[in-house]
């Protein structure tokens, strides 16, 4: 049995991505060594002060929000990767009561996919790019990609500072994959003193050099703001 440091666990309806509107139950773990502008989870950042709990009482934390009608579960965080041992025994226990496991991850710990990839059905990996990070990622994004395969689709949040240079690097490593994954170009919700939202040009410019060099590109902005649900 393992343990690990838990944020959250509810039920809502999928706010982002091509699973946009579907009923899933949320379980976020606490902990991320990224500091993102744009992050709109900030309490979930620093593992200490949260709950531990072990995976046996996370599967039961969750077979009991999603009652008999949620089939999917969205694992999140923080960084969920960065606490793999616990998550690759919850995914587990997880697949064997048949529910779906979407992985929503930033994409920078490969190795620890490598341990649960077989457990996940869907991978949200953001491309974290360095204006919003102030450190690189490629090397770490190109191999997880390659790990994660046709399960993966990648997310880029744009901001007003995001500049055209790395957003054209961002599409060359997703050209260079295999099977280059659906892109979705997420505009980011405004954050006070933290992050902007980009400009209509930006959205056009990436959107029109995305859908040029990849099959599948979609222009998503955050729906569950919108919603008002959480």
């Amino acid at each position: 049995m393992s343990e690990a440091f838990v944020s959250e666990v509810y039920a809502s309806v999928q706010g982002e991505g091509p699973y946009t509107g579907q009923r899933q139950v949320f379980f976020r773990l606490a902990g991320c060594p990224l500091r993102c502008n744009y992050c709109d989870t900030p309490g979930s950042l620093v593992a200490k002060g949260h709950e531990k709990i072990s995976d046996e009482e996370a599967f039961q934390r969750i077979v009991s929000v999603a009652g008999t009608q949620v089939r999917t579960v969205s694992v999140t965080g923080g960084e969920p990767l960065a606490q793999v041992r616990f998550l690759k025994d919850l995914l587990g226990r997880l697949k064997k009561k048949g529910f779906r496991v979407h992985l929503e991850t930033a994409g920078i710990l490969p190795a620890a996919l490598e341990d649960v990839i077989d457990r996940c059905d869907v991978v949200s990996m953001d491309i974290k790019l360095p204006s919003a990070t102030g450190k690189t990622h490629w090397q770490d994004h190109k191999r997880f990609l390659r790990i994660a395969g046709a399960k993966a689709y990648a997310k880029i949040v744009l901001e007003r500072r995001s500049t055209a240079a790395e957003i054209e690097r961002a599409i060359t490593m997703l050209t260079e994959t295999a099977e280059p994954p659906l892109l979705v170009i997420q505009p980011a919700t405004p954050m006070p003193g933290r992050a902007e939202a980009p400009t209509s040009d930006q959205i056009a410019d990436a959107f029109e050099e995305a859908q040029r060099r990849l099959p599948r590109v979609l222009v998503m902005p955050q729906q569950h703001r919108q919603w008002q649900v959480p």
